[in-house]
């Protein structure tokens, strides 16, 4: 059972945190770049979660950061190398929106984007029941 001093960190947080350092990105920066301010990194603010749209715009900024290390802690924290992307980058354009934001971006590009994002629906869901019933 846990104590109720007992801080629960935010793990995505802590990982974005390790990312940033392990790309040398300094923290200041690392904030500015992802929209978030700093103080949502510290103090009682770790404890928070970070919203399902936050995280897909951050593995938007960095397509490098893999979803599962991020939201699951599995795996590599770096996706490998896509062959695709030299294709990808001459496709047919599409556009997407979810309400927040407008894309245009190759279709490759958006159906990967659109998986991405039902990932973390699902995820968010998940972890939303499990908490819900502990």
């Amino acid at each position: 059972m846990q104590e109720k001093n007992e801080r629960k960190i935010d793990e995505i947080k802590l990982r974005l945190l390790q990312f940033a350092e392990h790309q040398g990105i300094p923290k200041g920066d690392f904030y500015r770049k992802i929209s978030v301010p700093q103080s949502n990194f510290g103090g009682k603010s770790m404890e928070s979660s970070l919203s399902s749209a936050k995280i897909s715009e951050i593995l938007i900024i960095f397509p490098e950061l893999s979803a599962d290390w991020i939201l699951l802690g599995k795996g590599e924290m770096l996706r490998k190398n896509n062959t695709k992307s030299v294709a990808v980058a001459s496709a047919p354009q599409a556009q997407a929106s979810n309400g927040d934001m407008t894309i245009n971006a190759p279709s490759e590009l958006l159906n990967l984007l659109t998986s991405q994002q039902q990932t973390i629906n699902n995820l968010s869901e998940t972890i939303k029941n499990l908490t819900t019933h502990n």
